[in-house]
C-alpha cells in the first residue's frame, strides 16, 4: 500500500489524542503522510541505496570531490 498525503488539514480536525500528542496548533493548517509500518525505511538503508546506485553511475570519491570542490574526509 503506497502512502498517502494529506495536504491542508487543519489542526482543529486532528484527533485530540494526537493533537496532545505532537503540539498541534488548531489554527495551523499540516500536511499529513500515512504509510504503513513495514514501508518506513532508516536513513541507513536510504542512504546505502542511494551511495550504490551512484556507484554503479561512475561515482568515486574522486568524482565527489571534484563536484563539490574540497577534499573529502573519510572516517
Amino acid at each position: 500500500m503506497p502512502s498517502t498525503i494529506l495536504d491542508n488539514v487543519k489542526g482543529s480536525d486532528f484527533p485530540k489524542i494526537w493533537a496532545d500528542k505532537i503540539d498541534i496548533i488548531s489554527n495551523k493548517t499540516y500536511t499529513v503522510i500515512v504509510q504503513p509500518q513495514e514501508e518506513r525505511q532508516s536513513l541507513q538503508k536510504i542512504m546505502s541505496e542511494i551511495s550504490g546506485k551512484a556507484k554503479t553511475r561512475g561515482m568515486t570519491p574522486d568524482v565527489l570531490e571534484n563536484i563539490l570542490g574540497e577534499k573529502i574526509k573519510y572516517r
